[in-house]
């Protein structure tokens, strides 16, 4: 009888420990490496999305293209408040606004997910 309760313990043990191996390695394999980006390159890929929904004349391109260079720049700044980083959101927002149009930037506003991306 001694030998069963040994036996059952062993086995549920061993059992225990095999699925926490399971659930590490799960764990391991879905994890994501997100490469972060330069300025630059979040700046440009920005400009890409934005140019997909609204026409951008050429003339305001680099303008555009400078916000969201400031943007991510002043955002790499891990010290800023919450305070900073409504201002410069507000700054980003305002600056398309006067850039794109009144027009153009009513479509980029209805597209919430775009909108956020831009001037968050």
């Amino acid at each position: 009888m001694k030998n069963i309760f040994v036996a059952l313990a062993f086995f549920t043990a061993l059992g225990m420990s095999a699925q926490t191996k399971k659930k590490a390695e799960a764990a391991a394999q879905t994890e994501v490496v997100s490469e972060k980006l330069t300025p630059d390159a979040a700046a440009e890929r920005d400009m890409k999305a934005l140019a997909a929904v609204v026409t951008i004349n050429e003339s305001v391109k680099a303008d555009v293209n400078k916000i969201f260079v400031t943007k991510y720049r002043t955002q790499e700044d891990t010290t800023l408040s919450a305070e900073r980083l409504a201002v410069l959101s507000t700054y980003v927002e305002n600056s398309l606004l006067n850039f794109i149009g009144e027009s153009n930037f009513a479509k980029v506003k209805s597209n919430s997910k775009l909108f956020k991306q831009l001037v968050q």
